[in-house]
């Protein structure tokens, strides 16, 4: 049975920034993806410039596809759009962006293995083995970076509560660059009111739209035939093959750690509820979770009350803002007549949420914002000065 230092399980964004710091800092590291590499990823590819900040390095030209420095936005029949000077988001194919990622974890030492799937793990006294498809591997520590299905989260906690996923449910639509360009040029296009909690978007890429239409679980039961109408009513082609998956909803309170068990990622449940961004979240807890086993390497310490660090460092660095997202999700699925107006014809409340993506405002902070202010904004919106 070989034995490492660290096993990580899933080669997503998480998965592969811990294990490359786990390298980079001297641990034996082995990685454990269950599809082959490259592997297609439905997703619709924007990832934020404050995402890619917490990479230490850059990202390759060709992996971008189209830069986004604004945002438009449609509720019912209104609609506003704002532009900004600096880039908000890079628009990359999963694909090919998760393999980057996954290449660069690779050239810094980590041993990875593909079309590998991890079955259980097994904690003995002073070590926890991963039985796979193919074999037996041990190590003190291993990461859980598999996603929302996550299989190591079984050891941590129990499965997620129907009401805390969504899903979504996505196409790649062909078209010229021209097409593009015409319809949006390095913006985004959201639509809200399509589903609870969720919206619908619309994706500048190369030569294609992402498309796709996401929301709570309970509230995408013809989820097919939602995204069809959605692509009709925009003109756009229906003639697609449509791929969906399901997310979890950050800020709940959960368990993250056990025994020898750190989860990162969309296995944390470390997700934005009202944007459904993940990856700077991936970035961050992957990273985190490989200090701490580092850690845990210097006191030899693996116990879950050690880990359990972890969970607090996170909570620091973005925990509160996930629960103040879903509080404010909640808010506007309360009252979403008011709220999705005043986003779609206010650039002022727009922009200012678009300082949460930046890294630049907290949810806590534009709720506390906003609340005030919306009586002031629904009446500028009905009686235009």
């Amino acid at each position: 049975m070989q034995r490492y230092d660290v096993i990580i399980i899933g080669a997503g964004p998480a998965g592969a920034i811990a294990s490359k710091t786990c390298t980079e800092k001297g641990l034996s590291t082995l990685l454990l993806e269950k599809e082959r590499i490259p592997r297609f990823k439905p997703c619709g590819g924007a990832v934020s410039t404050s995402a890619l900040s917490h990479v230490d390095f850059g990202i390759e030209q060709d992996l971008i596809e189209r830069e986004c420095y604004g945002e438009r936005v449609h509720f019912e029949n209104h609609q506003i759009e704002v532009r900004r000077k600096s880039r908000m988001a890079i628009l990359v194919s999963r694909d090919k962006f998760d393999a980057f990622l996954v290449s660069k974890a690779v050239d810094a030492g980590v041993e990875l293995r593909e079309v590998e799937k991890a079955r259980s793990l097994n904690q003995k006294q002073s070590t926890i083995v991963v039985e796979t498809n193919k074999g037996e591997y041990n190590a003190k520590v291993v990461i859980g970076a598999d996603g929302v299905n996550s299989i190591v989260s079984k050891y941590v906690r129990e499965p997620y509560k129907h009401d805390e996923l969504g899903l979504c449910i996505a196409a790649e639509i062909p078209v010229s660059n021209a097409e593009v360009d015409e319809y949006i040029e390095n913006a985004v296009d959201i639509h809200y009111g399509i589903s609870k909690s969720g919206y619908g978007w619309v994706f500048p890429k190369e030569q294609h739209f992402s498309a796709g239409v996401g929301g709570d679980l309970s509230s995408m039961k013809n989820s097919r035939s939602m995204l069809l109408t959605f692509l009709k009513k925009l003109g756009l082609s229906t003639d697609v093959v449509t791929h969906a998956h399901l997310i979890p909803s950050g800020g709940y309170e959960r368990e993250v750690c056990s025994d020898r068990i750190i989860l990162v990622g969309d296995a944390a449940g470390f997700v934005d509820p009202f944007y459904g961004e993940g990856i700077k979240y991936a970035f961050i807890s992957g990273k985190l979770a490989a200090e701490r086993v580092v850690e845990s390497y210097e006191n030899d310490e693996f116990s879950k009350s050690a880990l359990d660090s972890y969970k607090r460092s996170c909570r620091t660095m973005f925990g509160e803002n996930l629960e103040y997202s879903l509080r404010l999700t909640r808010l506007v699925n309360k009252y979403p007549n008011i709220f999705f107006r005043l986003l779609s014809s206010d650039k002022k409340v727009l922009d200012k949420g678009l300082e949460i993506v930046a890294e630049r405002m907290r949810y806590k902070e534009y709720r506390r914002w906003l609340i005030p202010r919306v009586p002031y904004f629904m009446l500028k919106a009905l009686l235009p000065f």
